[in-house]
């Protein structure tokens, strides 16, 4: 009974392995999230995917975290209309891809400190479609074309005959199929794998 038990938590592990590899991100790193900080050279460089948690810590009381647009990003312009959060430790989990801004509402920490951070948030690696390179059919290759000589020859008759005929293929063409199998595709396979085998040493026992 350990043993199937085992091999169904290996499964789990195997199938909800993106979930777990997901990344926290401290804003700022050990300066954490207050003025004076250069967010911009801090984001450069960093690969945020969907999953991804970024965490503000602060001094409560003193900063606060907003979610905004790009235009009151760039006009340090909190909405009325979202809430603050506060708690000096706020955890955002990025759910979606694109830009995400957000900047400290409190006195002039936007616009005089510089107290705002913008990332840009790609799909997860496991569910992204691995590149295929393309490859070209023989018939999309043009025929090679032949052209009658022009030197003066016997006859005309006596010339086509000793002319060869160069037909291009015409067959069907091969057909090609290229894997396109994605990182959680084969942590599912494995999974499932595991579980079978679990199941196969359980009885044996």
């Amino acid at each position: 009974m350990a043993y199937f038990q085992l091999f169904t938590i290996l499964a789990i592990l195997a199938i909800f392995s993106p979930s777990i590899s997901a990344k926290n991100y401290v804003v700022g790193d050990e300066q954490g999230w207050t003025v004076e900080i250069d967010y911009e050279a801090w984001a450069k460089g960093k690969q945020f995917y969907v999953g991804d948690n970024l965490i503000f810590k602060y001094l409560p009381g003193v900063h606060n975290v907003v979610e905004v647009k790009e235009k009151e990003f760039k006009e340090c312009a909190a909405p009325s209309s979202t809430k603050p959060l506060t708690t000096g430790e706020d955890l955002i989990k990025l759910a979606t891809p694109g830009k995400k801004w957000f900047i400290c509402s409190v006195g002039k920490h936007c616009e005089l400190g510089n107290q705002k951070v913008a990332v840009t948030v790609l799909s997860s690696p496991s569910s992204s479609p691995s590149s295929i390179p393309s490859s070209s059919s023989p018939n999309a290759a043009p025929s090679p074309s032949t052209s009658s000589p022009t030197s003066p020859g016997p006859d005309a008759s006596s010339q086509s005959e000793r002319s060869p005929t160069i037909s291009s293929p015409s067959g069907p063409s091969p057909s090609t199929s290229s894997p396109s199998t994605s990182a959680a595709t084969v942590g599912k396979i494995y999974g499932w794998l595991v579980v079978v085998g679990g199941i196969v040493g359980f009885h044996m026992i």
